[in-house]
């Protein structure tokens, strides 16, 4: 491959990964400050040649990463790699160069972080998760004989082995420094922060789990086993239940060779009844149906799944998940106090929760005298998560209140805090600072030693109508970093709330 094809194909490669990055915030854990506006508004004004130099340059560790404990239900969590803007670019882009490649070594079974070919980007995961499950009922149906083994692989991403993929990707690519670099990133990655493998919050991440999974892909298909895989989860079809066990016991020695294990608690083998409940369940199914055709009365049947989602304790988060946003699509309320009253156990699936919330704006007083005193109670702080929604809805439906601001400038001020909720809470400060609360969100921006805390404390001195264009030009000249969003400043702009 020439020079030039290269330098295109790392352009394209970085287009795509800024443009995946902003263009779905709904589904981003960790919402950015600013839905990256000043990234998109500088993008051809020099911030993609920067990354493009830095990649050209072999200069691919990462800066700056938060490793986030990030809910996974009401007690359990999973580290969250969080990434400046710029290192989050570089990885991505690094990967998205090499996903054709990888995609072309992946058996057609494998469903997850796919390769769009002929759009030169990787499929968004909600379609090819619906086409899995579809094609697991079908399986079934063709022979109601058939049992499944499920397998999951414990703590997959935490267990990749960074050597072991390097030895991959070089046999892999066709360009040397595409392996290289990905490799002194992840290497990188793992010496500085607590954490290892390969990191999770970004989707390219499950393009590099596709290739670390592919011997046991290649098992199963030159074995003959019908099979199917998203991610670390497989689901292998038979009909004879000591066959299948011997093929996990099997996989469980390719997985052991690459430094994996299976999940006791999530790997078996399923009898034909159980396995088609497990792929299609039938409730679900038909109260999805009944919402999208809009038929009447279905808000009752939605209502009573959620009480008995309540009353089992709420241990089935996919349920939960999938209820909350059916009530949120009938626009019913049924669930508004109910969310309100639980913040605490809440937290995994704050993403849903707030959605649902920003609808019903004939409640907003209810919500903000809720959310107000959970942000007062002195039980936040250990929710971060839920503190950074809190202040996102605050921003997002323009409202301000003096208690959630007195709680804002405690959780700005406390640096034991995570970021993300700091940052919102400075974008909160400046919306509504009076002249001597912008003095000290000025002087708070001059002593802070973290650049992305300092990029969100220079939006909120904007936002606050106190920021001077020559304070704004000495910034540029003597904060390199932050030249990107004072450039995007000068001109003025609305800022989004991601």
């Amino acid at each position: 491959m020439g020079a030039s094809s290269a330098s295109r194909q790392l352009t394209y490669a970085l287009t795509t990964a800024k443009n995946l990055l902003i263009g779905n915030p709904e589904y981003s854990e960790i919402p950015d400050v600013a839905g990256y506006a000043d990234i998109e508004h500088q993008w051809n004004k020099g911030y993609k040649a920067m990354l493009e130099a830095a990649i050209l340059d072999g200069d691919c560790t990462p800066r700056h990463t938060e490793i986030v404990d990030y809910p996974k239900n009401a007690i359990t969590f999973r580290p969250l790699a969080r990434f400046s803007a710029r290192d989050r670019l570089i990885y991505d882009a690094l990967i998205y160069s090499v996903g054709a490649s990888v995609d072309r070594q992946i058996r057609q079974p494998v469903y997850s972080y796919r390769w769009d070919h002929r759009a030169g980007k990787p499929k968004f995961w909600f379609r090819p998760w619906k086409d899995m499950q579809r094609e697991a009922r079908r399986a079934l149906e063709s022979d109601k004989m058939l049992r499944m083994a499920t397998l999951d692989v414990s703590s997959f991403h935490e267990h990749v082995d960074v050597e072991i993929l390097a030895d991959d990707l070089g046999c892999l690519s066709r360009r040397p420094n595409d392996s290289k670099n990905i490799n002194r990133f992840l290497t990188s990655f793992q010496r500085i922060n607590h954490a290892w493998g390969l990191p999770q919050g970004s989707d390219a991440s499950g393009v590099l789990a596709n290739l670390y999974l592919a011997p046991v892909d290649e098992y199963l298909f030159k074995n003959g086993f019908r099979y199917l895989r998203y991610s670390d989860d497989f689901m292998i079809f038979h009909r004879d239940w000591t066959e299948l066990r011997d093929v996990l016991g099997e996989i469980n020695r390719i997985l052991r060779a690459r430094r994996l294990s299976m999940s006791a608690h999530k790997t078996g083998i399923l009898e034909p009844e159980d396995a088609f409940r497990r792929i299609h369940d039938v409730r679900k199914a038909s109260l999805s149906a009944a919402c999208d055709i809009g038929i009447p009365g279905t808000y009752i049947e939605i209502r009573q799944y959620f009480d008995e989602i309540v009353k089992s304790g709420m241990t089935d988060t996919r349920s939960l998940r999938f209820v909350l946003n059916r009530l949120a699509k009938l626009e019913d309320d049924y669930a508004v106090s109910w969310c309100l009253d639980n913040l605490p156990f809440m937290a995994h699936v704050a993403k849903e929760v707030f959605s649902y919330l920003r609808i019903f704006t004939g409640r907003i007083p209810e919500i903000q005298r809720k959310l107000v005193h959970f942000m007062r109670s002195g039980g936040s702080e250990s929710y971060p998560y839920l503190e950074q929604r809190i202040l996102r809805y605050f921003l997002t439906m323009g409202l301000q209140d003096r208690r959630l601001k007195e709680s804002a400038w405690l959780i700005l001020e406390d640096r034991n805090r995570e970021d993300f909720p700091r940052e919102f809470a400075s974008r909160y400060l400046g919306r509504a600072a009076s002249v001597s609360e912008a003095q000290l969100l000025r002087h708070r921006f001059e002593e802070e030693p973290n650049v992305i805390m300092r990029r969100a404390l220079l939006m909120s001195l904007y936002e606050s109508r106190h920021l001077s264009r020559r304070y704004l030009r000495d910034i540029e000249e003597y904060f390199p970093q932050l030249k990107w969003v004072c450039r995007f400043l000068r001109t003025e702009p609305r800022i989004p709330v991601s």
